[in-house]
């Protein structure tokens, strides 16, 4: 079993909120970085953040469910060839992440794990199986103290990525008597096909033509596909994350969620009934010692997800959270509303964070 047990000295906020802005020399191990689901949403999504820590090509292998010799990804401004899974040979002490396709991913982590390779999983399929430990890099980077040489890390949501940090904020203060979500996600969620489904059911409908899905349950483009009819992605899971990631298992969770006609980025209102009367002053000191959030004490400073796809990197890879304060209905009741980039908070996120992680701090 691998001797982790430094890592709990540190803080795994490396990769998040200002120490963005800064290059850090990664010391890189032999064996390169292999990158299963490269061509997928979330997986474009982690080379993209991965070719800003200066990895070069010679370090990362691409790898789909299915490739040709001429597919390729790209790692900043240089193409990466893409290989099949079939043809991958894992080596022992190899560092793998799952991005994407859960189907995949579950193949991918039977042949890494037979061959001696650590996995992080960043779909959906890690976060159900009792062997995977699931690790947040800014709740509890202590998990991986118990990581074996072939064990396998289990990334959460994007949903999870985006709330566990502000439930253990305000844990400080005292004990939460329950957590409601609203999540508005965007068609993203579902990856490059749901981007591509409403991007063509919006062309279809304005030139006077019927809007058709396979992807979503029903129609994205003009509409809101509430949790009951399906295809809510993330927030299916979060509230069992949540509760896992808090450590208080008797803490009620529910989640409610809805997928609406916007590209990228989610939008959760937040609602915690604490066990104590909500002092917003010191509700809002915890929140901002989280390094991956920012407080819009403003409206005009607050960000929509069409605002913040489009604002500078640095925003992107922020949470923003806005409208914040007590409920005038309860005074035990705090409410936010809470704004991210899915492609550069959320699972995708979590995984580089963790894989910049064990480089630096353990491989050197």
């Amino acid at each position: 079993m691998v001797c982790l047990a430094f890592f709990a000295k540190h803080s795994l906020s490396l990769y998040s909120g200002a120490s963005f802005s800064i290059r850090i020399k990664l010391l890189m191990s032999d064996i390169p970085l292999a990158l299963v689901g490269a061509d997928t949403f979330a997986g474009e999504s982690i080379l993209s953040m991965l070719a800003e820590l200066d990895l070069t090509a010679d370090k990362i292998i691409a790898i789909a469910g299915v490739s040709d010799d001429e597919t390729t990804v790209s790692l900043g401004s240089h193409s990466l060839p893409v290989q099949s899974l079939a043809k991958m040979q894992f080596q022992s002490g190899q560092i793998v992440i799952c991005a994407g396709d859960a189907e995949l991913a579950e193949e991918a982590i039977g042949l890494a794990g037979a061959a001696g390779a650590m996995v992080l999983d960043a779909t959906p399929f890690s976060r159900s199986q009792n062997y995977a430990s699931l690790v947040h890099p800014d709740v509890n980077p202590e998990a991986l103290m118990t990581l074996q040489q072939n064990g396998v890390v289990a990334v959460p949501g994007d949903v999870a990525m985006t709330v566990a940090p502000v439930l253990r904020a305000l844990r400080q203060l005292g004990d939460i008597g329950r957590v409601d979500l609203c999540c508005c996600l965007s068609v993203s969620s579902a990856g490059k096909v749901g981007v591509s489904e409403l991007a063509g059911q919006t062309n279809r409908l304005l030139n006077g033509l019927p809007a058709e899905h396979s992807v979503f349950s029903e129609q994205t483009a003009f509409n809101v596909l509430p949790s009951f009819v399906g295809n809510c992605g993330d927030a299916v899971t979060a509230g069992r994350e949540l509760v896992t990631l808090s450590g208080h298992e008797g803490m009620p969770v529910h989640v409610n969620s809805m997928v609406a006609s916007v590209f990228y980025g989610q939008v959760i209102h937040l609602s915690v009934s604490l066990d104590w009367a909500v002092g917003v002053s010191e509700v809002w000191d915890v929140l901002e010692g989280i390094p991956s959030v920012k407080i819009a004490a403003d409206p005009e400073e607050s960000f929509t997800p069409v605002s913040l796809v489009s604002a500078d990197e640095d925003q992107r890879r922020l949470v923003h959270i806005c409208g914040l304060g007590s409920s005038e209905a309860q005074e035990n009741v705090l409410n936010m509303w809470i704004v991210s980039d899915n492609s550069r908070s959320g699972s995708a996120s979590g995984a580089v964070q963790l894989y910049q992680w064990l480089i630096t701090e353990f491989l050197q």
